[in-house]
């Protein structure tokens, strides 16, 4: 029995032994899959405002007292105190004593079109006064429509009444070459131009004319800021135009510089209060024509030069304003200063005359 046991012993150790040897690990297998997780796709919507009309509204008031020295009488050439009236008073003779009423406005219609409109109505102040006021007497109606077609050309129509009941239509193409915010020289245009000036019953005479305009604008040191413009115009006149003796013409050359210096100065300012200081001057305009003018007195026979071909305005401009701001698409605003120009004598070889005249001035602004 013992002998048996330990058989049967023996055999199971053996066994067991060889059942080990074959029993392996398994290898573990590691996964090398990737996991790609997608991001939420966030669609952004970009809802344009629709265009909407903006526009703005003004009306001024301005009154124009007497000039500096009005009224007074000097020797003319007949060596007499009490000269012949054409003698007298050379300073701004028949533009005293006045008002003017403007009312302008404007509205962009479209993102490429605009209209832009000013009316100015001028009245004679003196109650009772028979004298004419000539080109200050009257209503003066200009109307302006723009047309975008890119961010350099523009088209400008138009139309003009003057106060003295002419006419005129006029086509420019706007072309901006230039800008530079904050230059010395900031902006500069060229501008061809189409005219057409006639009487008011559309008869009479007439003027056609082709020409450039060059507008310039910029900024100077000490807060000055600069602009004008030079307009080069070939006029072609329907009836002649007396250039000399026994001699007129019907076309001309004609040349006009506008110049002008700006400047305002702060006083006093609070969120809705500016009070300041303006100044203003310039060449306003000079002309440069090609011919001078002549007339012959009908009942002497005799001529004589009325006009030399080129002129020149010289003036100064300084007022004190208040602005009040009602609402933040409201304005108010008044003021008083005085203009310093050579009012009558224009003439390049003689220009004189240079005198103050007072003026005071309330407008409103709105813009929506």
């Amino acid at each position: 029995m013992k002998k048996l046991a330990l058989l049967l012993g023996s055999l199971l150790v053996v066994g067991a032994t060889a059942h080990a040897k074959e029993v392996v690990a398994a290898p573990v297998e590691v996964s090398k899959e990737v996991v790609v997780v997608a991001e939420p796709v966030v669609e952004v919507i970009v809802v344009e405002e629709a265009f909407r009309p903006t526009g703005y509204i003004g009306v001024e008031y301005r009154a124009y007292g007497e000039t500096e020295g009005h009224g007074d009488k000097f020797r003319g050439n007949t060596g007499t105190v009490n000269a012949p009236a054409d003698n007298q008073d050379t300073w701004n003779r028949g533009a005293n004593n006045r008002a003017r009423l403007q009312t302008t406005f404007g509205i962009q219609m479209t993102e490429n079109a605009k209209l832009e409109g000013r009316i100015r109505d001028y009245s004679n102040l003196e109650t009772g006064s028979v004298r004419k006021l000539g080109k200050t007497t009257g209503t003066e109606t200009r109307l302006r429509y723009y047309y975008k077609h890119t961010d350099t050309l523009t088209s400008r129509l138009q139309y003009r009444d003057e106060e003295n009941d002419s006419q005129n239509f006029e086509y420019m193409l706007r072309i901006n070459t230039y800008k530079n915010k904050g230059g010395l020289l900031e902006s500069l245009v060229f501008a061809p131009k189409l005219y057409h000036s006639m009487a008011a019953n559309n008869g009479g005479n007439y003027t056609n004319t082709l020409g450039m305009n060059i507008e310039y604008a910029g900024n100077l040191p000490l807060g000055f800021t600069w602009d004008g413009a030079v307009y080069l115009n070939q006029y072609f006149y329907n009836q002649d135009i007396t250039t000399g003796v026994n001699e007129t013409k019907d076309k001309e050359f004609q040349a006009e510089v506008e110049l002008y210096l700006y400047r305002t100065v702060g006083l006093y300012a609070t969120e809705k209060y500016n009070l300041d200081f303006n100044f203003e001057g310039g060449y306003d305009p000079y002309v440069f024509r090609q011919y001078d003018r002549y007339a012959k007195d009908a009942e002497k026979g005799t001529w004589s030069q009325t006009q030399e071909k080129n002129t020149y305005s010289l003036y100064t401009a300084m007022d004190v304003s208040l602005k009040y701001q009602m609402t933040p698409a409201v304005s108010v605003k008044g003021g008083v200063g005085a203009e310093y120009r050579n009012w009558d004598n224009e003439a390049q070889s003689s220009a004189n005359d240079w005198r103050w005249q007072p003026f005071a001035f309330v407008s409103m602004n709105a813009k929506f």
